[in-house]
């Protein structure tokens, strides 16, 4: 078997495939490569890490939007509740 190679040059919108050598021994390397990277046991802690990482930042996020909506109502309960007193003391 020949010395053979192949290349995938990506662009924006594009593929560009290229290959050296045997065609055939070109595909047959290909094919080899495909096998290889369909049973690669580290993506699947790659999608563990992926879903987990997910979960982290919706929560974080999650976690800043109520703190947030807390503080807005604090501070119209603050503003009710200044008014009270304000109309209290004139009042008196």
């Amino acid at each position: 078997m020949e010395k053979a190679s192949y290349k995938i040059r990506e662009t924006k919108n594009m593929r560009h495939f290229t290959y050296s050598g045997n065609l055939k021994d070109a595909i047959e390397k290909a094919k080899r490569d495909l096998q290889k990277e369909k049973e690669n046991k580290e993506i699947a802690q790659w999608y563990w890490l992926y879903e987990k990482a997910k979960k982290a930042i919706n929560t974080h996020n999650k976690k800043i939007a109520n703190i947030e909506a807390f503080i807005r109502c604090a501070e119209e309960e603050q503003e009710k509740q200044k008014g009270k007193k304000d109309n209290e003391t004139t009042d008196s």
